[in-house]
Protein backbone atom coordinates (compact mmCIF):
# COMPACT_ATOMS: atom_id res chain seq x y z
CA UNK A 1 0.00 0.00 0.00
CA UNK A 2 3.24 2.06 1.09
CA UNK A 3 5.06 1.60 -2.56
CA UNK A 4 1.05 2.29 -4.13
CA UNK A 5 0.99 5.80 -2.41
CA UNK A 6 4.45 6.79 -3.51
CA UNK A 7 4.16 5.66 -7.31
CA UNK A 8 0.88 7.57 -7.04
CA UNK A 9 2.69 11.12 -5.54
CA UNK A 10 5.04 10.28 -8.12
CA UNK A 11 2.62 10.30 -11.25
CA UNK A 12 -0.23 12.51 -9.87
CA UNK A 13 -1.00 15.74 -11.67
CA UNK A 14 0.31 17.83 -8.82
CA UNK A 15 3.89 16.28 -9.44
CA UNK A 16 3.61 16.46 -13.41
CA UNK A 17 2.26 20.30 -12.83
CA UNK A 18 5.18 20.95 -10.69
CA UNK A 19 7.92 19.27 -12.94
CA UNK A 20 6.59 20.83 -16.26
CA UNK A 21 5.95 24.63 -14.19
CA UNK A 22 9.67 24.25 -13.48
CA UNK A 23 10.83 23.16 -16.73
CA UNK A 24 9.21 25.67 -18.34
CA UNK A 25 9.73 28.39 -15.80
CA UNK A 26 13.42 27.44 -15.95
CA UNK A 27 13.71 26.81 -19.54
CA UNK A 28 12.39 30.11 -20.16
CA UNK A 29 13.89 32.15 -17.52
CA UNK A 30 17.11 30.35 -19.12
CA UNK A 31 16.26 31.17 -22.55
CA UNK A 32 15.69 34.75 -22.04
CA UNK A 33 18.85 35.32 -20.42
CA UNK A 34 20.64 32.97 -22.68
CA UNK A 35 18.80 35.63 -25.74
CA UNK A 36 19.75 38.43 -23.86
CA UNK A 37 23.06 37.16 -22.94
CA UNK A 38 23.72 36.71 -26.86
CA UNK A 39 22.19 39.64 -27.92
CA UNK A 40 24.04 41.76 -25.56
CA UNK A 41 27.34 40.09 -26.96
CA UNK A 42 26.64 40.59 -30.49
CA UNK A 43 26.02 44.28 -29.57
CA UNK A 44 29.07 45.09 -27.89
CA UNK A 45 31.26 42.97 -30.70
CA UNK A 46 29.58 45.03 -33.37
CA UNK A 47 30.47 47.90 -31.82
CA UNK A 48 33.46 46.98 -30.71
CA UNK A 49 34.26 45.89 -34.48
CA UNK A 50 32.57 49.34 -35.68
CA UNK A 51 34.98 51.14 -33.47
CA UNK A 52 38.04 49.39 -34.72
CA UNK A 53 37.00 49.53 -38.09
CA UNK A 54 36.51 53.35 -38.59
CA UNK A 55 40.45 53.38 -36.57
CA UNK A 56 42.11 50.82 -39.28
CA UNK A 57 39.91 52.28 -42.14
CA UNK A 58 41.27 55.86 -40.93
CA UNK A 59 44.83 54.66 -41.05
CA UNK A 60 44.65 52.99 -43.86
CA UNK A 61 43.14 55.61 -45.60
CA UNK A 62 46.19 58.17 -44.61
CA UNK A 63 48.65 55.32 -45.85
CA UNK A 64 46.77 55.19 -49.07
CA UNK A 65 46.66 58.95 -49.24
CA UNK A 66 50.12 59.63 -48.76
CA UNK A 67 51.09 56.57 -51.75
CA UNK A 68 49.02 58.24 -54.34
CA UNK A 69 50.94 61.50 -53.49
CA UNK A 70 53.64 59.53 -54.03
CA UNK A 71 52.43 58.50 -57.20
CA UNK A 72 51.49 61.47 -58.48
CA UNK A 73 54.72 63.29 -57.93
CA UNK A 74 56.56 60.61 -60.06
CA UNK A 75 54.62 61.10 -63.06
CA UNK A 76 55.04 64.98 -62.44
CA UNK A 77 58.12 64.64 -62.83
CA UNK A 78 58.13 61.46 -65.67
CA UNK A 79 56.19 63.94 -68.04
CA UNK A 80 57.71 67.33 -67.11
CA UNK A 81 59.37 68.06 -70.46
CA UNK A 82 60.29 72.02 -69.66
CA UNK A 83 63.28 70.67 -66.69
CA UNK A 84 63.33 67.26 -66.65
CA UNK A 85 63.94 65.95 -70.15
CA UNK A 86 66.79 68.90 -71.62
CA UNK A 87 68.69 67.65 -68.45
CA UNK A 88 68.91 63.96 -68.97
CA UNK A 89 68.51 63.74 -72.83
CA UNK A 90 71.11 66.29 -73.15
CA UNK A 91 73.90 63.97 -72.70
CA UNK A 92 76.98 63.25 -70.54
CA UNK A 93 79.54 65.84 -70.50
CA UNK A 94 82.32 67.37 -68.54
CA UNK A 95 81.65 70.24 -66.29
CA UNK A 96 80.51 73.06 -67.36
CA UNK A 97 78.28 75.93 -66.49
CA UNK A 98 75.77 74.80 -68.23
CA UNK A 99 75.74 71.88 -66.68
CA UNK A 100 76.20 73.34 -63.23
CA UNK A 101 72.52 75.62 -64.32
CA UNK A 102 70.57 71.80 -65.36
CA UNK A 103 71.79 70.11 -62.39
CA UNK A 104 70.67 73.22 -60.19
CA UNK A 105 67.09 73.79 -61.98
CA UNK A 106 66.10 70.04 -61.71
CA UNK A 107 67.14 69.81 -57.97
CA UNK A 108 64.99 73.38 -57.26
CA UNK A 109 62.07 71.16 -59.21
CA UNK A 110 62.62 67.91 -56.92
CA UNK A 111 63.36 69.81 -53.92
CA UNK A 112 59.69 71.91 -54.78
CA UNK A 113 57.74 68.73 -55.01
CA UNK A 114 59.01 67.57 -51.79
CA UNK A 115 57.59 70.42 -50.18
CA UNK A 116 55.47 69.68 -47.01
CA UNK A 117 55.44 65.87 -47.66
CA UNK A 118 57.61 64.58 -44.66
CA UNK A 119 57.43 60.99 -45.82
CA UNK A 120 59.61 61.82 -49.31
CA UNK A 121 63.30 61.75 -47.87
CA UNK A 122 64.41 62.29 -51.48
CA UNK A 123 63.58 62.49 -55.53
CA UNK A 124 66.17 61.44 -57.24
CA UNK A 125 66.21 61.09 -61.76
CA UNK A 126 69.29 58.59 -62.50
CA UNK A 127 69.80 58.48 -66.32
CA UNK A 128 70.81 55.37 -67.86
CA UNK A 129 74.63 56.80 -68.26
CA UNK A 130 74.73 57.12 -64.70
CA UNK A 131 74.22 60.53 -64.16
CA UNK A 132 72.42 61.70 -60.98
CA UNK A 133 69.92 64.30 -60.52
CA UNK A 134 68.26 64.72 -57.07
CA UNK A 135 66.57 67.07 -54.32
CA UNK A 136 68.33 66.35 -51.62
CA UNK A 137 71.46 68.06 -50.71
CA UNK A 138 72.70 64.86 -49.29
CA UNK A 139 75.30 63.62 -52.21
CA UNK A 140 73.95 60.19 -53.25
CA UNK A 141 77.06 58.44 -54.78
CA UNK A 142 77.53 55.60 -57.63
CA UNK A 143 78.09 52.76 -54.71
CA UNK A 144 74.81 54.19 -53.23
CA UNK A 145 73.11 52.18 -56.30
CA UNK A 146 74.42 48.94 -56.37
CA UNK A 147 72.42 48.01 -52.66
CA UNK A 148 69.83 45.11 -54.02
CA UNK A 149 66.63 47.17 -53.08
CA UNK A 150 68.01 49.96 -55.52
CA UNK A 151 69.05 47.69 -58.41
CA UNK A 152 65.40 46.40 -58.47
CA UNK A 153 64.56 49.89 -58.39
CA UNK A 154 66.11 51.04 -61.24
CA UNK A 155 65.99 48.11 -63.28
CA UNK A 156 62.21 47.63 -62.84
CA UNK A 157 60.38 48.69 -66.37
CA UNK A 158 56.81 49.65 -64.25
CA UNK A 159 55.78 52.09 -61.65
CA UNK A 160 55.41 50.55 -58.30
CA UNK A 161 57.05 50.13 -54.74
CA UNK A 162 59.94 48.67 -54.30
CA UNK A 163 61.38 48.31 -50.51
CA UNK A 164 63.41 45.96 -47.92
CA UNK A 165 61.42 45.84 -44.99
CA UNK A 166 64.31 44.40 -42.99
CA UNK A 167 66.52 47.40 -43.42
CA UNK A 168 63.95 49.96 -43.15
CA UNK A 169 64.08 50.86 -47.25
CA UNK A 170 61.22 52.44 -49.49
CA UNK A 171 61.21 53.61 -52.90
CA UNK A 172 58.77 54.36 -55.45
CA UNK A 173 60.42 53.80 -58.88
CA UNK A 174 59.38 55.69 -62.64
CA UNK A 175 60.76 54.45 -65.36
CA UNK A 176 60.81 57.86 -67.94
CA UNK A 177 60.36 57.69 -71.55
CA UNK A 178 61.32 59.50 -74.86
CA UNK A 179 60.22 57.46 -77.64
CA UNK A 180 59.04 54.43 -75.90
CA UNK A 181 62.60 53.46 -74.30
CA UNK A 182 63.58 54.43 -70.76
CA UNK A 183 66.23 57.15 -70.87
CA UNK A 184 65.62 57.28 -66.85
CA UNK A 185 64.45 56.24 -64.06
CA UNK A 186 62.80 58.23 -61.51
CA UNK A 187 62.98 57.51 -57.80
CA UNK A 188 61.55 58.46 -54.79
CA UNK A 189 62.61 57.49 -51.25
CA UNK A 190 60.21 57.17 -48.79
CA UNK A 191 60.17 56.87 -44.76
CA UNK A 192 59.25 53.86 -43.93
CA UNK A 193 58.66 54.99 -40.48
CA UNK A 194 56.87 57.93 -40.78
CA UNK A 195 54.60 55.66 -43.81
CA UNK A 196 53.75 53.02 -41.35
CA UNK A 197 53.28 55.63 -37.94
CA UNK A 198 49.66 55.53 -39.90
CA UNK A 199 48.77 52.52 -37.99
CA UNK A 200 50.26 53.23 -34.91
CA UNK A 201 47.43 55.09 -33.11
CA UNK A 202 46.37 54.56 -29.34
CA UNK A 203 42.84 53.05 -30.13
CA UNK A 204 44.86 50.93 -32.33
CA UNK A 205 46.77 49.07 -29.85
CA UNK A 206 46.33 45.30 -29.52
CA UNK A 207 44.94 45.29 -32.88
CA UNK A 208 47.47 43.01 -35.53
CA UNK A 209 48.13 45.47 -38.86
CA UNK A 210 49.48 43.52 -42.10
CA UNK A 211 49.93 45.05 -45.35
CA UNK A 212 50.73 42.89 -48.09
CA UNK A 213 52.11 44.26 -51.72
CA UNK A 214 50.45 43.82 -54.91
CA UNK A 215 52.42 40.66 -54.58
CA UNK A 216 52.01 39.00 -51.53
CA UNK A 217 54.47 39.69 -50.00
CA UNK A 218 54.74 41.31 -46.37
CA UNK A 219 55.22 45.22 -46.29
CA UNK A 220 54.43 46.22 -42.98
CA UNK A 221 53.30 44.96 -39.67
CA UNK A 222 53.10 45.37 -36.06
CA UNK A 223 52.31 41.58 -34.60
CA UNK A 224 55.55 40.09 -32.77
CA UNK A 225 55.18 36.73 -34.20
CA UNK A 226 56.21 36.63 -37.83
CA UNK A 227 56.85 33.67 -40.39
CA UNK A 228 53.86 32.62 -41.12
CA UNK A 229 52.41 35.80 -43.15
CA UNK A 230 51.90 33.35 -45.93
CA UNK A 231 49.40 31.34 -44.05
CA UNK A 232 47.22 34.25 -42.80
CA UNK A 233 46.83 35.92 -46.39
CA UNK A 234 45.69 32.71 -47.75
CA UNK A 235 42.80 32.45 -44.89
CA UNK A 236 41.96 35.80 -46.22
CA UNK A 237 41.98 34.99 -50.19
CA UNK A 238 39.98 31.81 -49.20
CA UNK A 239 37.33 33.10 -47.18
CA UNK A 240 36.39 36.23 -50.39
CA UNK A 241 34.65 38.17 -48.04
CA UNK A 242 36.25 41.70 -46.55
CA UNK A 243 35.63 41.03 -42.91
CA UNK A 244 34.88 37.57 -40.81
CA UNK A 245 36.29 35.29 -38.68
CA UNK A 246 39.68 33.66 -39.18
CA UNK A 247 41.51 30.81 -36.77
CA UNK A 248 45.65 32.01 -37.10
CA UNK A 249 48.36 31.21 -34.63
CA UNK A 250 46.62 29.04 -32.34
CA UNK A 251 43.91 31.93 -31.79
CA UNK A 252 40.58 33.45 -32.73
CA UNK A 253 40.51 36.41 -34.93
CA UNK A 254 38.36 39.21 -36.36
CA UNK A 255 40.18 39.75 -39.64
CA UNK A 256 39.24 43.28 -41.62
CA UNK A 257 40.51 43.56 -45.17
CA UNK A 258 40.98 46.93 -47.55
CA UNK A 259 42.70 46.62 -51.17
CA UNK A 260 44.17 50.19 -52.09
CA UNK A 261 43.59 51.06 -54.79
CA UNK A 262 47.21 52.99 -56.33
CA UNK A 263 49.40 50.44 -55.33
CA UNK A 264 46.75 47.19 -55.70
CA UNK A 265 48.36 46.54 -51.86
CA UNK A 266 46.21 44.65 -48.99
CA UNK A 267 45.63 45.79 -45.29
CA UNK A 268 44.53 43.05 -42.86
CA UNK A 269 43.51 44.29 -39.31
CA UNK A 270 43.60 41.05 -37.11
CA UNK A 271 41.11 42.21 -33.86
CA UNK A 272 41.58 39.68 -30.77
CA UNK A 273 38.53 38.09 -29.79
CA UNK A 274 39.15 38.95 -26.23
CA UNK A 275 39.36 42.61 -26.72
CA UNK A 276 35.68 42.28 -28.27
CA UNK A 277 34.22 40.49 -25.17
CA UNK A 278 36.10 42.47 -22.70
CA UNK A 279 32.73 44.48 -21.38
CA UNK A 280 30.84 40.85 -22.23
CA UNK A 281 32.81 39.04 -19.50
CA UNK A 282 31.42 41.79 -16.59
CA UNK A 283 27.71 41.11 -18.60
CA UNK A 284 27.86 37.24 -18.15
CA UNK A 285 28.39 37.73 -14.36
CA UNK A 286 25.28 40.20 -13.98
CA UNK A 287 23.04 37.86 -16.13
CA UNK A 288 24.34 34.91 -13.92
CA UNK A 289 23.22 36.12 -10.90
CA UNK A 290 19.73 37.63 -12.33
CA UNK A 291 19.15 34.18 -13.67
CA UNK A 292 19.51 32.51 -9.97
CA UNK A 293 17.37 34.65 -8.61
CA UNK A 294 14.52 34.15 -11.17
CA UNK A 295 14.94 30.22 -10.93
CA UNK A 296 14.86 30.71 -7.38
CA UNK A 297 11.30 32.79 -7.57
CA UNK A 298 10.13 30.11 -9.99
CA UNK A 299 10.37 27.37 -7.91
CA UNK A 300 8.34 29.13 -4.76
CA UNK A 301 5.80 29.77 -7.35
CA UNK A 302 5.17 26.12 -9.05
CA UNK A 303 5.21 24.92 -5.54
CA UNK A 304 2.36 27.38 -4.20
CA UNK A 305 0.42 27.41 -7.88
CA UNK A 306 0.66 23.49 -8.03
CA UNK A 307 -0.79 23.11 -4.88
CA UNK A 308 -3.40 25.33 -5.40
CA UNK A 309 -4.70 24.36 -8.72
CA UNK A 310 -4.64 20.46 -7.67
CA UNK A 311 -7.05 20.93 -4.57
CA UNK A 312 -9.87 20.88 -7.30
CA UNK A 313 -8.27 18.65 -10.05
CA UNK A 314 -8.54 15.75 -7.01
CA UNK A 315 -12.32 16.37 -6.31
CA UNK A 316 -12.81 16.33 -10.12
CA UNK A 317 -10.90 12.91 -10.33
CA UNK A 318 -12.69 11.32 -7.49
CA UNK A 319 -16.27 12.44 -9.55
CA UNK A 320 -14.76 10.30 -12.83
CA UNK A 321 -13.92 7.50 -10.37
CA UNK A 322 -17.67 7.53 -9.62
CA UNK A 323 -18.61 7.60 -13.84
CA UNK A 324 -16.08 5.21 -13.90
CA UNK A 325 -18.43 2.62 -11.43
CA UNK A 326 -21.49 3.38 -13.39
CA UNK A 327 -23.20 6.29 -11.98
CA UNK A 328 -23.54 8.37 -14.75
CA UNK A 329 -26.13 10.79 -12.61
CA UNK A 330 -22.81 12.14 -10.86
CA UNK A 331 -22.12 15.94 -11.37
CA UNK A 332 -19.46 18.20 -9.71
CA UNK A 333 -20.16 20.71 -7.39
CA UNK A 334 -16.73 22.67 -8.08
CA UNK A 335 -17.23 26.33 -8.35
CA UNK A 336 -14.17 28.29 -9.18
CA UNK A 337 -13.78 31.22 -11.95
CA UNK A 338 -10.28 29.80 -13.03
CA UNK A 339 -9.88 27.22 -15.88
CA UNK A 340 -10.32 24.26 -13.21
CA UNK A 341 -14.26 25.68 -12.75
CA UNK A 342 -14.34 25.72 -16.25
CA UNK A 343 -13.46 22.53 -16.96
CA UNK A 344 -16.09 21.32 -14.04
CA UNK A 345 -18.90 23.14 -15.84
CA UNK A 346 -17.71 21.52 -19.04
CA UNK A 347 -18.07 17.89 -17.31
CA UNK A 348 -21.62 18.55 -16.20
CA UNK A 349 -22.35 19.54 -19.38
CA UNK A 350 -20.52 16.28 -20.67
CA UNK A 351 -22.77 14.34 -18.45
CA UNK A 352 -25.48 15.77 -19.29
CA UNK A 353 -24.97 15.39 -23.10
CA UNK A 354 -24.39 11.84 -22.86
CA UNK A 355 -27.65 11.22 -21.22
CA UNK A 356 -29.12 12.86 -23.75
CA UNK A 357 -26.76 11.21 -26.33
CA UNK A 358 -27.88 7.76 -24.96
CA UNK A 359 -31.75 8.31 -25.05
CA UNK A 360 -31.37 9.33 -28.68
CA UNK A 361 -29.37 6.00 -29.33
CA UNK A 362 -32.27 4.27 -27.70
CA UNK A 363 -35.05 6.35 -30.19
CA UNK A 364 -32.24 5.39 -33.19
CA UNK A 365 -32.67 1.60 -32.26
CA UNK A 366 -36.55 1.68 -32.72
CA UNK A 367 -37.01 4.11 -35.84
CA UNK A 368 -34.47 1.42 -37.92
CA UNK A 369 -36.04 -1.77 -36.54
CA UNK A 370 -39.59 -0.06 -37.67
CA UNK A 371 -37.50 1.15 -41.07
CA UNK A 372 -36.26 -2.26 -41.42
CA UNK A 373 -39.83 -3.94 -41.39
CA UNK A 374 -40.53 -1.17 -43.83
CA UNK A 375 -38.20 -1.69 -46.12
CA UNK A 376 -39.14 -5.39 -46.20
CA UNK A 377 -42.72 -4.49 -46.71
CA UNK A 378 -41.58 -1.86 -49.97
CA UNK A 379 -38.96 -4.51 -51.32
CA UNK A 380 -42.52 -6.26 -52.81
CA UNK A 381 -43.86 -3.23 -54.67
CA UNK A 382 -41.15 -3.48 -57.43
CA UNK A 383 -41.82 -7.35 -57.92
CA UNK A 384 -45.11 -6.88 -58.14
CA UNK A 385 -44.18 -4.18 -61.34
CA UNK A 386 -41.87 -6.54 -62.94
CA UNK A 387 -44.38 -9.28 -62.51
CA UNK A 388 -47.05 -7.24 -64.29
CA UNK A 389 -44.98 -6.54 -67.23
CA UNK A 390 -43.67 -9.91 -67.83
CA UNK A 391 -47.65 -10.69 -67.87
CA UNK A 392 -48.21 -8.15 -70.37
CA UNK A 393 -45.01 -9.83 -72.31
CA UNK A 394 -46.77 -13.04 -72.33
CA UNK A 395 -50.12 -12.48 -73.42
CA UNK A 396 -48.64 -10.30 -76.60
CA UNK A 397 -46.59 -12.94 -77.59
CA UNK A 398 -48.96 -15.72 -77.22
CA UNK A 399 -51.24 -13.31 -79.30
CA UNK A 400 -49.05 -12.47 -81.45
CA UNK A 401 -48.76 -8.87 -80.70
CA UNK A 402 -45.01 -8.94 -81.80
CA UNK A 403 -44.57 -4.75 -81.05
CA UNK A 404 -46.28 -4.58 -78.11
CA UNK A 405 -44.11 -7.80 -76.47
CA UNK A 406 -41.15 -6.11 -78.08
CA UNK A 407 -42.17 -2.83 -75.93
CA UNK A 408 -43.19 -4.28 -72.92
CA UNK A 409 -39.32 -6.00 -73.08
CA UNK A 410 -37.53 -2.91 -73.35
CA UNK A 411 -39.68 -1.09 -70.70
CA UNK A 412 -38.85 -4.31 -68.45
CA UNK A 413 -35.19 -3.72 -69.17
CA UNK A 414 -35.04 0.04 -68.68
CA UNK A 415 -37.07 -0.22 -65.23
CA UNK A 416 -34.99 -3.10 -64.10
CA UNK A 417 -31.46 -1.18 -64.97
CA UNK A 418 -32.45 1.92 -63.27
CA UNK A 419 -34.45 0.60 -60.55
CA UNK A 420 -31.68 -2.27 -59.49
CA UNK A 421 -28.31 -0.51 -60.42
CA UNK A 422 -27.11 1.36 -57.31
CA UNK A 423 -24.25 2.79 -59.09
CA UNK A 424 -24.19 6.44 -59.22
CA UNK A 425 -22.00 6.65 -62.48
CA UNK A 426 -22.20 4.49 -65.27
CA UNK A 427 -20.48 4.18 -68.75
CA UNK A 428 -21.54 5.82 -72.04
CA UNK A 429 -22.30 2.79 -73.11
CA UNK A 430 -24.67 1.75 -70.91
CA UNK A 431 -25.96 5.29 -70.79
CA UNK A 432 -26.74 4.55 -74.42
CA UNK A 433 -28.13 1.27 -73.90
CA UNK A 434 -30.95 3.32 -71.25
CA UNK A 435 -31.74 5.71 -74.49
CA UNK A 436 -32.39 2.68 -76.72
CA UNK A 437 -34.80 1.77 -74.91
CA UNK A 438 -36.59 5.29 -74.19
CA UNK A 439 -36.66 5.42 -77.81
CA UNK A 440 -38.09 2.32 -78.56
CA UNK A 441 -40.94 2.78 -76.20
CA UNK A 442 -41.88 6.60 -78.06
CA UNK A 443 -41.43 4.98 -80.95
CA UNK A 444 -44.79 3.00 -80.13
CA UNK A 445 -46.15 5.81 -78.81
CA UNK A 446 -45.86 8.30 -81.22
CA UNK A 447 -45.88 6.02 -84.59
CA UNK A 448 -43.53 8.66 -85.81
CA UNK A 449 -40.69 7.68 -88.20
CA UNK A 450 -37.81 9.50 -86.66
CA UNK A 451 -33.94 8.16 -86.24
CA UNK A 452 -31.68 8.62 -83.07
CA UNK A 453 -28.03 8.50 -84.97
CA UNK A 454 -24.74 8.21 -82.40
CA UNK A 455 -21.24 10.04 -83.26
CA UNK A 456 -19.01 9.19 -80.66
CA UNK A 457 -15.48 8.90 -80.60
CA UNK A 458 -14.54 5.01 -79.93
CA UNK A 459 -12.72 5.32 -76.68
CA UNK A 460 -15.25 7.65 -74.88
CA UNK A 461 -17.98 4.91 -74.65
CA UNK A 462 -15.89 3.44 -71.52
CA UNK A 463 -16.35 7.01 -70.01
CA UNK A 464 -18.18 7.19 -66.82
CA UNK A 465 -20.87 9.77 -66.22
CA UNK A 466 -24.05 10.01 -63.97
CA UNK A 467 -26.85 8.07 -64.82
CA UNK A 468 -29.69 9.42 -66.89
CA UNK A 469 -27.76 12.24 -67.37
CA UNK A 470 -27.70 12.50 -71.46
CA UNK A 471 -31.26 10.60 -71.14
CA UNK A 472 -33.18 14.12 -70.27
CA UNK A 473 -31.79 15.79 -73.04
CA UNK A 474 -32.76 13.40 -75.95
CA UNK A 475 -36.44 13.28 -73.98
CA UNK A 476 -36.46 17.00 -74.93
CA UNK A 477 -35.55 16.54 -78.20
CA UNK A 478 -38.01 14.40 -79.10
CA UNK A 479 -41.23 15.64 -77.20
CA UNK A 480 -40.54 19.05 -77.78
CA UNK A 481 -38.46 18.94 -80.95
CA UNK A 482 -39.59 16.26 -83.49
CA UNK A 483 -42.60 14.93 -82.26
CA UNK A 484 -44.78 17.14 -84.42
CA UNK A 485 -42.69 16.38 -87.61
CA UNK A 486 -44.97 13.62 -89.79
CA UNK A 487 -41.43 11.83 -91.37
CA UNK A 488 -37.89 12.84 -91.80
CA UNK A 489 -37.26 13.57 -87.76
CA UNK A 490 -33.44 13.11 -86.43
CA UNK A 491 -31.79 13.10 -83.25
CA UNK A 492 -28.17 13.00 -83.47
CA UNK A 493 -25.78 12.47 -80.53
CA UNK A 494 -22.44 13.20 -81.23
CA UNK A 495 -19.42 13.08 -78.43
CA UNK A 496 -16.00 14.31 -78.74
CA UNK A 497 -12.95 15.09 -76.30
CA UNK A 498 -11.89 18.54 -76.66
CA UNK A 499 -8.70 19.98 -74.93
CA UNK A 500 -9.27 19.17 -71.54
CA UNK A 501 -13.36 18.75 -71.68
CA UNK A 502 -15.77 16.16 -72.88
CA UNK A 503 -18.35 17.92 -75.35
CA UNK A 504 -22.17 16.34 -75.49
CA UNK A 505 -24.07 17.74 -78.69
CA UNK A 506 -28.30 16.60 -78.64
CA UNK A 507 -29.54 18.05 -81.81
CA UNK A 508 -32.97 17.23 -83.66
CA UNK A 509 -34.06 19.13 -86.75
CA UNK A 510 -37.53 20.18 -85.07
CA UNK A 511 -39.53 23.04 -84.60
CA UNK A 512 -36.29 25.23 -83.06
CA UNK A 513 -36.91 27.84 -80.64
CA UNK A 514 -36.04 31.78 -81.63
CA UNK A 515 -33.11 33.47 -80.23
CA UNK A 516 -35.41 35.12 -77.32
CA UNK A 517 -37.34 32.20 -76.06
CA UNK A 518 -33.51 30.21 -76.24
CA UNK A 519 -32.55 33.18 -73.80
CA UNK A 520 -35.73 33.21 -71.90
CA UNK A 521 -35.20 29.17 -71.11
CA UNK A 522 -31.50 30.16 -70.52
CA UNK A 523 -32.79 32.50 -68.08
CA UNK A 524 -35.26 30.57 -65.89
CA UNK A 525 -32.77 27.68 -65.35
CA UNK A 526 -30.65 30.18 -63.55
CA UNK A 527 -33.04 31.63 -61.35
CA UNK A 528 -34.21 27.87 -61.00
CA UNK A 529 -38.34 28.26 -61.24
CA UNK A 530 -38.14 25.73 -63.94
CA UNK A 531 -41.60 25.32 -65.22
CA UNK A 532 -42.88 25.31 -68.74
CA UNK A 533 -41.36 24.08 -71.74
CA UNK A 534 -37.94 22.19 -72.04
CA UNK A 535 -36.89 23.33 -68.62
CA UNK A 536 -37.67 20.30 -65.86
CA UNK A 537 -35.29 18.34 -67.68
CA UNK A 538 -32.70 20.60 -68.76
CA UNK A 539 -32.54 22.21 -65.74
CA UNK A 540 -32.17 19.10 -63.79
CA UNK A 541 -28.91 18.17 -65.68
CA UNK A 542 -27.34 21.15 -65.86
CA UNK A 543 -27.85 21.48 -62.41
CA UNK A 544 -26.36 17.84 -61.78
CA UNK A 545 -23.49 18.90 -63.60
CA UNK A 546 -22.14 21.78 -61.86
CA UNK A 547 -22.93 19.90 -58.22
CA UNK A 548 -21.00 16.46 -59.50
CA UNK A 549 -18.04 18.03 -61.26
CA UNK A 550 -18.08 21.94 -60.46
CA UNK A 551 -19.25 25.49 -61.68
CA UNK A 552 -16.76 25.05 -64.74
CA UNK A 553 -18.47 22.65 -66.58
CA UNK A 554 -21.88 23.23 -67.76
CA UNK A 555 -23.92 23.24 -70.90
CA UNK A 556 -25.80 25.66 -72.96
CA UNK A 557 -28.66 25.48 -75.53
CA UNK A 558 -28.36 26.81 -79.19
CA UNK A 559 -31.92 27.10 -81.39
CA UNK A 560 -33.36 28.43 -85.06
CA UNK A 561 -37.06 28.71 -85.17
CA UNK A 562 -38.30 26.12 -87.42
CA UNK A 563 -34.81 24.86 -88.08
CA UNK A 564 -32.83 22.87 -85.44
CA UNK A 565 -31.95 22.91 -81.55
CA UNK A 566 -28.73 21.80 -79.84
CA UNK A 567 -28.11 21.15 -76.54
CA UNK A 568 -24.17 21.63 -75.72
CA UNK A 569 -22.94 19.79 -72.15
CA UNK A 570 -19.40 20.43 -71.07
CA UNK A 571 -17.75 17.28 -69.19
CA UNK A 572 -14.48 16.90 -67.88
CA UNK A 573 -11.82 15.06 -70.05
CA UNK A 574 -10.70 13.52 -66.79
CA UNK A 575 -13.16 12.97 -64.37
CA UNK A 576 -12.21 12.08 -60.66
CA UNK A 577 -15.12 9.55 -59.65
Amino acid sequence: MKKKSHFFILHSIQTKILVITLSLTIGTTLASLLISYYTEINTIKKTTESYMTQYIAFADERFNDMLSEVRKTALSVATEREIIYPGILHGKESASYEEYQRKKRIASYLSGLMSQKQYMDNVLVITKDGRIFQADTQLVLKRDLETPVMQEALQTSRAGIVYDRQAGEVFYSCPILNGGDIVAVNLISLDYGVLTAAYEQEPLEGVDIYVFDSGKGLFYTNAEQTGREGELWEKIEKSGAADGYVEYNGRRWYALSWQHGTEKMTTVGLIPIDVLLRDANALRRKLLLVGACAVFLAVGASVYLSGRLCTNLKLLTENMEEIRTGNLMVRSQIHSPDEVGKLSETFNEMMERIRVLLEEVRQKERLKREAEQSVLATQIEPHFLYNSIDSIQHVAHMRGEREIERVAEALSELLRSVLTDRNEFITLWEEREYIENYIYIERFKYRGDFRLLWEVDEELWAYRLPKLLLQPVVENALIHGISTKESGGVIQVKIYREDAFVIVKVMDNGKGMSQEKVEQVLADIKRKDITGFRRVGLANVLNRIRLVYGEEYGGTVYSCQDMFTCVELKLPAQAEL
